[in-house]
């Protein structure tokens, strides 16, 4: 499933896999300003009330933390 989502002033697009347990999904980020310095796949989980959640990849990283908040929220719509 392709996805559009707004990052520093910009759309930009990734790819989500959904996993066939329903509870998980790796979005490939395909934007390639992101790709040049940031993890291309990142991971996800919907728990049982579906909520998004993530695990923080690096805490000193805050581009790459925000990233993962834009995407949760994004995912967090397609989920409802």
């Amino acid at each position: 499933m392709l996805i559009y989502f707004e990052f520093e002033e910009k759309r930009r697009k990734a790819d989500v896999n959904w996993h066939k347990n329903g509870r998980d999904a790796v979005v490939h980020i395909t934007d390639p300003d992101l790709a040049r310095n940031l993890p291309t796949d990142l991971n996800y989980e919907i728990e049982d009330d579906n909520k998004i959640v993530f695990t923080i990849e690096d805490r000193d990283n805050k581009r790459l933390l925000e990233l993962q908040n834009v995407l949760k929220r994004r995912l967090q719509e397609l989920v409802r």
